[in-house]
């Protein structure tokens, strides 16, 4: 197993004696380059000399005896395993034999140090460091010196990189800002110097740190811990890799036999199979015992002898075989873990005894304290709705779909016959004009490029060329010239309307010669769709989607095929007139019919779904294919934009008129986002978060859906928050959770409004309020609101302000029929009855009846066994602190096999946290949590 070692102390001067000693044997030890030595001295044992020295060295330096090289000395007590024992010793307390500017001297000039110039200093200064004046500056330092040495195997160094100077000053410098948080020394404050020792067995550096502020900075056994962890992380990244996909498997095991566990042991207790006199009997007395305590019903202020019983059923339960085997499980993680630092094998104490579990003591407490709560019991089981995860599922902003894709409908090939005009303003696809286009068009197009197209567009615009004037605005809209300028966009965007308004009444005369465009009224259309666009998009003028609605409709009627599919558009959404899907379909319907693909996938998408059509997969797959043939065309033409690319990443993906080719999607999701594309970032983001289809790369992953999320897109905020929620691939934080959820209930995001409704039962961010307020915004959406129903009536069945048994069944009745929870609920609540509700076992066995044809075994269970449920209130506790015991096992190895994959978290809350003390902001739940 790959091992690495950090020692951290403060540098002091010894005394006088044991500098003379230590002192003389730097001048006169027996090796200085071991690799000089022929083999038979090297392996000889270790001279009586050297372990007298040895002898002295561990007594006034007990902490080297957990270095590498004593580790090997103890393995193989040679003349060589001794000689690099004695050295390190000796380099690492060069301070306490001598004093600090010794410690520095010998640090950069010691035999096997790599020299980068005449010694072998550097810090994160380019500029060469002068070694009299840094040895100078940090002896003469009225605050402490601390010096830390991250030491590895030579075999692992050559095999990780990890052999020259530069590898060291690149981690050192990645990880400044963790050990300045360790340290507690600003950033801006931190010094350090390092030097790289290339030893025979244990290549290593020394870092020394220190703040100009004398007064600042202290190291801790957690900041040593930290400092520790994240050079780990770094260094045996690849190595930690394999681990994880060999924990994927124990975590599944674990997982699986847990649920197994929990099934057969409710089934042992229905069938009357399970027998424990000695439980049953623990916990009645403690039942009694706690009705008859005062104070707090937490574990630390109990009586003596309540606890005494409370560890008695800890200790009860932890005998059981399926526990103890998932608690080792657990312990191999542990030990998996532990390996990295040391090839000792971690022992751990009994279940009951291992502190990590000591919350499990007050989860006693809370469910012999729930014995005659109806709800309580199964709070372990959480109903989780199917979520919508693509947008392509989640209706997106009307001016993110409506009409032709960027620049398209621009590189229709007309040419205007000469036409006087009161107006400045004329539409011409001039040869300047398209080529402009094909610029701005083209993926391989620079900067350089597009300042030409723009001086080109600028032409165009001051001789009145209205096509030129709105493309200009569409221009500086998008970051091609570097930065956008949203001033100089709506200027050219408002003139651009002004200039179709000006032209419109005249539309008539300016029809095109080619032979497919020889009516009038084709311009005309044109020029009316064009207006539309404008107030459907908010360009250079309010978003109105009436006035847009109004536009399209004129435009759409005269057959033009981009009016008819945005016209199906707002009627689709609702947009600007009432919803009507029926209009929706039939405008698609004649746009689809002109070649336009956009709409022939809007109908796929209506086919596949059922809305208003009957759902029909042929229908939906030949309509898809149309859609794909057209998108394809465009491409060809390059005619493509980021949206297209978007589509058709999404078509390949999924296999929409056509087979699914996820390499083919992959590529054009990257042609999208490298555009800019948001939802084609947010499924790369995806991607290597998951690993299925791009090369597992978390770091990456996490820093492009922040970045997304950051910038607004709902649900990047949703999934992000999820991810810090549940503890998934981050490490758990509710505060990060809260923030992204409430992004994305800015935009309405009914799983946002469902998620914060659950964060804010959360005991760190409690608020019944808050909860009670997002459960009721989430009931109004069909999709969730099943789920968040039942978590609604939960609240208002407990003894709280909101509590209404009435209200809370006739919730759980209207979410019955979607979520087997509700009605399995329903059918507790009349089998055991409450204060407010009476017993009613015809209604118990209707409602789990319901709930278990639904596929609930719970309910199965009881209604099999519906007798001896009636009096199974003891039955309940046994279970529930069983299943309660496994769930905190299993959940604490999950936890730590996430964060076992975080160190590329770590990276990305290293580099928000930079960004912010940049700014001067701090925010402390973005401090760092350690896997080690």
């Amino acid at each position: 197993m790959s091992q690495i070692i950090v020692t951290s102390r403060y540098l002091k001067s010894g005394t006088e004696t044991k500098r003379k000693n230590y002192t003389r044997y730097i001048a006169t030890r027996e090796t200085v380059e071991i690799r000089e030595q022929n083999m038979i001295e090297r392996e000889a044992p270790a001279t009586e000399k050297q372990q007298g020295l040895l002898s002295d060295l561990l007594k006034d330096f007990p902490e080297a005896k957990k270095y590498l090289e004593y580790e090997d000395y103890k393995n193989n007590s040679t003349i060589e395993n001794a000689s690099e024992l004695i050295s390190s010793i000796i380099e690492r307390n060069a301070d306490v034999i001598g004093n600090r500017q010794n410690f520095v001297g010998y640090m950069a000039m010691r035999p096997g140090v790599e020299k980068r110039g005449s010694h072998g200093l550097f810090n994160d200064k380019d500029e060469p460091i002068i070694l009299n004046q840094a040895a100078n500056e940090i002896a003469n330092h009225p605050g402490n010196v601390w010096s830390h040495v991250v030491s590895l195997r030579r075999e692992d160094a050559i095999r990780l990189g990890y052999d020259n100077s530069d590898r060291w000053r690149d981690l050192v410098k990645r990880h400044i800002s963790d050990i300045s948080e360790a340290q507690r020394i600003p950033l801006c404050n931190l010094k350090w110097y390092a030097a790289f020792h290339d030893t025979t067995h244990h290549p290593h550096i020394h870092l020394l740190v220190y703040s100009t502020n004398a007064k600042q900075g202290f190291l801790t056994k957690h900041g040593i811990d930290k400092i520790r962890s994240v050079f780990a992380n770094d260094i045996f990244y690849d190595d930690l890799q394999s681990i994880y996909q060999k924990q994927t498997i124990r975590r599944d095991e674990l997982k699986a036999e847990s649920k197994k566990y929990v099934e057969n042991l409710l089934k042992e207790i229905t069938e009357g199979d399970f027998e424990n006199a000695e439980l049953e009997k623990l916990i009645k007395v403690l039942h009694m015992q706690l009705k008859n305590c005062k104070g707090k019903k937490v574990y630390g202020y109990l009586p003596p002898e309540v606890k005494k019983t409370v560890n008695a059923i800890f200790k009860e339960i932890s005998k059981d075989k399926s526990i103890q085997s998932l608690y080792e499980k657990w312990c191999e993680l542990e030990r998996q873990k532990y390996k990295t630092y040391t090839q000792k094998e971690k022992e751990f104490p009994p279940l009951y005894e291992n502190k990590v579990f000591h919350s499990v003591r007050n989860s006693i407490i809370g469910q012999v304290l729930n014995m005659d709560s109806l709800t309580g019991f199964f709070d372990y089981i959480q109903p989780e709705p199917i979520e919508i995860t693509t947008d392509e599922d989640i209706p997106p902003p009307i001016d993110d779909i409506v009409g032709d894709f960027n620049w398209s409908d621009n590189t229709i090939e007309f040419n205007t016959v000469d036409f006087e005009s009161d107006s400045h303003y004329y539409i011409k696809w001039s040869t300047t004009y398209k080529e402009a286009c094909k610029i701005i068009y083209n993926k391989k197009s620079e900067k350089k490029d597009y300042e030409k197209a723009e001086q080109l567009l600028i032409a165009e615009a001051d001789s009145g060329n209205v096509l030129a004037v709105h493309d200009l605005g569409k221009l500086y809209s998008t970051e091609k010239l570097c930065e956008n300028d949203e001033a100089k966009s709506y200027k050219y965007y408002e003139e651009a309307l002004q200039g179709f308004t000006e032209i419109e009444p005249n539309a008539d005369f300016m029809f095109p010669y080619e032979a497919d465009y020889q009516k009038p009224v084709d311009m005309r259309s044109y020029v009316w769709y064009r207006i539309g666009k404008m107030h459907c998009y908010g360009l250079g003028t309010q978003q109105d989607y009436e006035k847009a609605f109004e536009w399209f409709l004129k435009s759409a009627k005269e057959g033009n095929k981009f009016a008819q599919y945005s016209l199906g558009n707002l009627y689709y959404y609702g947009n600007g007139t009432d919803k009507d899907l029926s209009q929706a379909f039939l405008w698609y319907q004649k746009s689809s019919s002109q070649g336009q693909p956009y709409a022939s996938y809007s109908i796929a998408q209506m086919y596949n779904k059922g809305e208003y059509v009957s759902q029909s997969e042929e229908n939906a797959q030949r309509y898809y294919k149309n859609a794909l043939s057209g998108f394809l065309e465009l491409e060809s033409k390059n005619q493509a934009d980021d949206n297209l690319y978007y589509k058709l990443g999404s078509m390949f993906k999924k296999g929409l008129g056509t087979d699914i080719d996820m390499d083919k999607a992959i590529e054009y999701f990257k042609r999208s986002a490298e555009m800019n594309n948001i939802n084609a970032k947010r499924t790369l983001a995806l991607e290597y978060i998951s690993g299925k289809h791009l090369e597992l790369d978390i770091e990456k992953g996490l820093e492009i859906l922040t970045e997304c999320a950051d910038s607004g897109d709902t649900l990047s905020c949703y999934k992000l928050g999820k991810m810090y929620f549940k503890g998934e691939i981050v490490y758990k934080d509710l505060n990060m959770a809260e923030k992204y959820f409430l992004k994305a209930s800015e935009k309405e995001n009914q799983y946002a409004y469902y998620l914060l409704g659950k964060l804010y039962l959360e005991k760190e961010k409690y608020s019944l309020d808050k909860a009670v307020e997002y459960f009721e915004k989430a009931v109004q959406y069909d999709e969730i609101k099943p789920y968040a129903a039942y978590s609604l009536a939960k609240i208002m069945l407990d003894n709280n302000p909101y509590h209404d048994s009435e209200k809370a069944v006739s919730i759980l009745e209207s979410a019955a029929m979607e979520n087997d929870w509700a009605s399995f609920l329903l059918g507790r609540l009349y089998l055991y009855g409450t204060d407010d509700i009476p017993k009613d076992n015809e209604k118990a066995e209707e409602w789990l009846t319901m709930s278990a044809s639904q596929g609930n075994e719970y309910a199965q269970y009881m209604l099999d066994n519906i007798q001896s449920f009636e009096n199974a209130v003891v039955a309940n506790t046994i279970f529930g602190l069983f299943v309660n015991l496994s769930r905190c096992i299993a959940d604490d190895y999950n936890r730590k096999y996430k964060s076992n994959r975080m160190s590329a978290d770590r990276k990305l809350r290293r580099i928000i946290q930079q960004k912010k003390q940049a700014l001067g902001l701090k925010e402390e739940h973005l401090q760092n949590q350690e896997l080690y």
